[in-house]
């Protein structure tokens, strides 16, 4: 069987269950819910095979890791300790580690060996000192994994490769993590030297530039330990005292220690605890003892170790203030070094166009204000006047709305140490001028997802300013005609009706525009269905309809009830004619020319192809 003949039956699938979908909608109060939602998910699954045979898929996941090598590489994980790791070790370790991340597009760039010296500590046998090793691995992905557009909850879901005995990270969730003072990137980036078992040349470097009092010095990172060393396995009780959680272990015992020990060692000027516990001020050392004692006589009650961590903790807080470090130091350290990682060295070649004459340009900035005004006019992508001004459908009253698609500059957005904003908007009654702006990476994000309001950008010409970039993309936009910008139409209608059934704006100018975006919007969808883009901009006879639904009295044939009906009838035809189509267009838009493009709005693209 063919492509092409694969294809067309996951079409008639997924059309035949659209017809299915509204024949349960239809008869909704006689059907069990639970049917009706596995009708919605099974379309869905059946969309994402479509999407999946036509190569239209947006494909993100967290490196898959070959399960072949994970048995041994576990084994071990959990029987060695830092002073073992003899070279032939080492070798064992990354040998498997290759062999586990080969094939995911990633590159490790870092692996060492984590152990809690407190649970150590109470052990003999090497076996048991090495039972809850942690192996941490920090991978980078390509420089076009990096800018792809995707949501920050999917960013996070795929950066993270997690097995409890395993933990991998890809770079920039390593440097987020670093610069709020998480304790496990911390041990990990200044872990013993037998404890390191892999690391690039890049890597070494930031080690000798961030010493571990930059990072240790942090009032995020001494505030976490203290805090999570005794509200970890801690709770109060109706009289206030704190006590010993239930069902606490002796590992998490062992971990609260191991973390009152770093916040000690913080304000001491000492290293983080990562496989000697010395020197310890005298709590400490009674700690340990007892901790020892502990395990090997089960009678020692854990009570007991908890009202010593409680005394730790209530001397440590009688200490004075550190001197804290500057977070800002710290960022830039280690944000300088995540661009270099970034680049491989390479220098960064940016030269965007702007027009001869910058005045028209700036004035709109100036005019739009707030921090649209503070861009640098190179970082400007696209301006227009948005809202029924840009369909041809304003009146005198109209709001005046501008869209502003910018670039942040690259080297900010390379050395950034946590998610930078994306938009920011200034709108409502009171405002004069209403905004809203969008950096490049949030606006593909949305025209990925079918944004009705950021595809008309594209859809349409004759902005008040266009850059070349901005007209290279424009140029692809019957790339941009899928299923989802079908189906994002489709809701924003539906939405509305839902919206004037309610009576949420009965008698008010705004249900009068959620009736003409409902005209407006299937007038769009007629040209969608053929694969064209639609004029956003209106003109003959729909548009004298909605300008008259816009300014003359709701009565007659206009009348709020007649609407309702018209729209509710136009709605469910739609629907039908969708649902009885023989084909249907890619499910997605091309995330990858998104993704090109994004990349040479930063000026990456000559990097990427030589990395």
């Amino acid at each position: 069987m063919s492509t092409i003949d694969t294809l067309h039956h996951a079409t008639e699938a997924v059309q035949a269950m659209e017809r299915l979908y509204l024949e349960l909608k239809d008869v909704k109060h006689g059907i069990n819910f639970e049917v009706f939602q596995k009708c919605m998910d099974c379309l869905d699954d059946l969309k994402s095979i479509k999407s999946s045979l036509e190569g239209s898929e947006v494909k993100v996941k967290a490196p898959e890791v070959k399960e072949d090598f994970l048995v041994e590489l576990k084994q071990l994980t959990l029987m060695h300790i830092p002073s073992s790791m003899e070279k032939d070790v080492c070798l064992k370790f990354q040998d498997l580690i290759q062999k586990t991340f080969e094939g995911t597009g990633v590159d490790v760039v870092y692996a060492c060996l984590l152990t809690c010296p407190w649970y150590a500590c109470t052990q003999q046998e090497r076996g048991e000192q090495a039972k809850y090793n942690t192996l941490f691995v920090v991978y980078q992905s390509s420089l076009r994994s990096f800018c792809a557009p995707v949501s920050s909850h999917v960013v996070e879901k795929t950066s993270i490769v997690d097995k409890e005995w395993l933990y991998g990270c890809e770079l920039f969730h390593f440097v987020q993590s670093l610069c709020k003072g998480r304790t496990r990137n911390v041990e990990a980036l200044h872990c013993p030297e037998p404890a390191v078992i892999y690391q690039t040349e890049a890597w070494k470097q930031l080690g000798k530039s961030l010493h571990y009092k930059y990072v240790t010095g942090l009032r995020c990172y001494l505030e976490a330990c203290r805090g999570q060393a005794v509200g970890g396995i801690g709770k109060k009780g109706k009289d206030g005292k704190f006590r010993l959680a239930d069902g606490t272990t002796f590992r998490q015992l062992c971990d609260s220690f191991r973390l009152m020990n770093h916040a000690y060692n913080s304000v001491k000027g000492f290293g983080p605890c990562t496989y000697e516990t010395s020197p310890l001020p005298d709590v400490g050392k009674r700690a340990m003892a007892f901790m020892q004692s502990m395990y090997q006589n089960p009678d020692v009650s854990k009570k007991d170790a908890f009202t010593l961590l409680l005394e730790w903790y209530e001397q440590f807080n009688k200490e004075p203030a550190p001197v804290y470090s500057k977070p800002e130091e710290v960022q830039g350290i280690v944000g300088d070094w995540h661009m270099q990682m970034r680049l491989h060295g390479r220098p960064l070649s940016l030269s965007r166009v702007l027009p001869d004459d910058l005045t028209e340009m700036c004035s709109l900035m100036e005019k739009i204000g707030g921090p649209v005004s503070n861009l640098d006019p190179a970082q400007i992508v696209l301006i227009t006047q948005a809202g029924s001004f840009m369909y041809g459908l304003s009146t005198p009253t109209s709001d005046v709305d501008y869209l502003v698609i910018y670039a942040e500059k690259t080297e900010k957005y390379l050395t950034a140490c946590k998610k930078l904003p994306e938009s920011f908007e200034s709108r409502g009654p009171t405002k004069q001028i209403e905004y809203g702006a969008y950096e490049i990476r949030c606006f593909a994000e949305m025209v990925l997802k079918g944004s009705v309001v950021i595809l008309e950008l594209l859809y349409k010409d004759g902005h008040n300013y266009m850059s070349p970039a901005w007209t290279e993309l424009s140029s692809q936009r019957d790339r941009f005609v899928s299923e989802t910008a079908i189906q994002q139409y489709m809701g924003l209608v539906k939405n509305n009706l839902h919206m004037i059934k309610r009576e949420k704006h009965k008698d008010m100018p705004q249900e009068r525009k959620l009736f003409y975006q409902i005209y407006h919007k299937l007038a769009s969808v007629e040209y969608l269905l053929q694969g064209k883009t639609p004029p956003v901009r209106c003109s003959g006879p729909i548009k004298d309809f909605i300008m008259r639904v816009r300014t003359q009295p709701l009565e007659g044939e206009l009348s709020r009830d007649e609407l309702f009906k018209d729209c509710m009838q136009k709605i469910n035809d739609m629907e039908h004619r969708l649902a009885n189509r023989p084909s249907r267009l890619s499910e997605n838009c091309d995330m990858e020319i998104l993704t090109s493009w994004i990349m040479s709005v930063r000026g990456l693209s000559t990097v990427a192809s030589e990395s």
